[in-house]
């Protein structure tokens, strides 16, 4: 059955019209690669790998971090990938580990507490295993330390010698760790600051992992509270117990920086790209274990189908793992000519979760487009939140209604929800789109374990893992094998996506007008979405339609069907 914006016009919410996103039709030009696709996708062996690299407390360059790294080379390796200076003329699976030194030693914790005077224990890492800020250094023994409650926010009270004594406030630990131990000399300080959408109240032994800044001078640290360590340590200060008992221990040490670049080579055109990125580093089970594990049988499944003849990208497809945006970033800047032909970038990040359990759904950040300038209808911003763009920060390219269109149908087959939302920035995808290159996100928000030390294992769905790994190869591999009909197919779906949305604004357009908008305003958002969708048609043009009469002639009558259809629109709310 297909969902259409069409069908739903009708649906008012709140005398506001809200509609469902598009939904792929599911016809010969799709449904092949996921019937190739989805049985050969291995959801335990995806599981397997979020695992083992879940249960590391992974920092570039540590310990934890270059563990995983080496999993996923030895995943590879089993698919038949060869390492690259070992690889022969006729070898299509290739990967390489790129090492380079770190600017600062890389850290690794190992244990702490945090205990009243009384013995009483607040926090312990064996339990908690984020409550040592990141880049703290070791206390070497238990402490014994005053506390100074300092209040809370920007505004906080630090007055007096904080010599030898802790600070504990209700702010970032970052913050705090600049104003009281580096401005002030206190020994370390201790934090709280979890957003709401943790839902504190209910996950009271949750803590969000951040850090402090490395400083070697000082060598202090930085503990992060959940709730309940919270109140108890606020209300022991208001009885008169200001002393903490403190413990903390990690490690820093000179290390190296790991990026694994694996690839299927192209067979015709092998400089052009489709560049998959997932990052290793974070504690997490779903940010981003996840992604890593997607990603690393996204790469399995497409060798096994590479080696069984069922498919033939004539484009590379590229496997990034490595540091969230810097290892993205320095593989598109490094190599300029490299970058140019690099067609689209997919970021896998919290790709795996149970949603049962940790709330949200999974989402497709789009590229910039009119939705994330004007915010209405079915466009809604997650609660990581994103700023209103402007005009000339538009994107148009196809690679959006594609996406939403692919994953919405395998949603529909598998009962499983799939949302999208505008553009917020703040994964692996952001580096493409800062390139000119097609960029998406696959994520899930909201999560009320989201970066806390309750983002483990038991949070991650293996159906979850196997229905967004499938969607994921299935795009790859329809634009890089590129077939004959695939162009035409594909102007087909995205003028039909087009023209739905525009009826659909159209709606709300006059809905707005009877709430009190302008007839200025609302003649502007419609002219945005026709223009951006005239925009994104010749975008297909990179699937290579020289020639192609049928495809040049089908997209000057989609053009004028939009020129038409907004000249209608914009008359009748004259």
């Amino acid at each position: 059955m297909r969902n259409t914006l069409r069908l739903l016009l009708s649906t008012i919410f709140c005398l506001g019209l809200i509609f469902n996103a598009q939904a792929f039709q599911s016809d010969d030009w799709f449904e092949p690669y996921y019937q190739m696709v989805n049985p050969e996708f291995d959801k335990e062996s995806a599981f397997k790998t979020v695992a083992f690299v879940g249960q590391r407390w992974r920092v570039v360059g540590n310990r934890g971090f270059n563990e995983s790294i080496q999993y996923v080379v030895e995943q590879l390796k089993q698919a038949g990938f060869v390492e690259e200076g070992q690889a022969g003329q006729n070898d299509r699976l290739t990967y390489r580990i790129e090492k380079r030194a770190l600017k600062n030693p890389t850290w690794e914790p190992v244990g702490g507490s945090l205990k009243l005077a009384s013995g009483e224990s607040l926090l312990d890492f064996r339990t908690n295993r984020n409550m040592v800020a990141m880049r703290s250094f070791s206390t070497g023994r238990e402490l014994e330390l005053e506390v100074v409650y300092a209040g809370a926010g920007r505004k906080l009270n630090l007055e007096g010698d904080l010599t030898g004594k802790v600070v504990f406030a209700e702010t970032s630990v970052g913050y705090l760790f600049q104003e009281a131990v580096k401005k002030r000399g206190a020994a370390g300080v201790i934090a709280y600051n979890l957003p709401s959408y943790l839902q504190p109240e209910k996950n009271v032994n949750s803590i969000q992992f951040s850090g402090v800044p490395y400083d070697a001078e000082k060598k202090s640290f930085g503990l992060l509270l959940s709730s309940q360590a919270h109140k108890r340590l606020k209300a022991a200060i208001a009885n008169g117990q200001n002393k903490v008992r403190v413990r903390v221990d990690t490690k820093t040490y000179v290390a190296e920086e790991l990026t694994v670049v694996a690839e299927l080579r192209g067979s015709e055109s092998p400089q052009e790209r489709f560049v998959f990125s997932a990052h290793v580093q974070e504690p997490g089970a779903n940010d981003n274990a996840s992604g890593v594990g997607a990603l690393a049988e996204i790469a399995a499944t497409s060798a096994r189908l590479l080696k069984a003849g069922k498919i033939d990208p004539k484009r590379t497809i590229t496997y990034l793992f490595g540091d969230e945006i810097i290892s993205t970033r320095r593989y598109i800047q490094e190599d300029k000519a490299r970058a140019k032909d690099i067609k689209w970038g997919m970021s896998l990040d919290m790709v795996g979760e149970n949603t049962d359990l940790t709330g949200g759904t999974f989402l497709i950040e789009k590229m910039p487009d009119p939705g994330a300038i004007w915010v209405r209808g079915i466009e809604k911003h997650s609660e990581w939140g994103g700023s209103p763009l402007t005009k000339k920060q538009l994107k148009p390219h196809y690679f959006n209604d594609l996406a939403i269109g692919v994953f919405e149908s395998i949603g529909a087959k598998n009962n499983w929800e799939v949302r999208f939302n505008p553009f917020e920035g703040g994964s692996d995808h952001v580096p493409f789109l800062r390139g000119d290159i097609p960029g998406l996100l696959l994520w899930h928000f909201t999560d009320q374990f989201y970066h806390t030390d309750q983002d483990r294992i038991d949070k991650v769905s293996a159906e979850t893992l196997k229905n967004v790994g499938s969607g994921a190869l299935v795009i790859a591999l329809m634009l890089t094998e590129n077939k004959a009909d695939l162009p035409v197919n594909l102007l087909n779906h995205v003028s039909q996506v087009g023209l739905e949305r525009l009826e659909a604004e159209f709606e709300l357009s006059k809905a707005a007008l009877k709430k009190g908008s302008t007839l200025a305003v609302e003649k502007d958002i419609l002219q945005t979405w026709s223009d951006y969708y005239q925009r994104v048609l010749p975008t297909l043009a990179d699937l290579g339609v020289e020639g192609n009469a049928t495809f040049h002639k089908l997209l000057i009558d989609k053009r004028k069907t939009f020129d038409q259809k907004l000249a209608r629109m914009l008359d009748e709310l004259k």
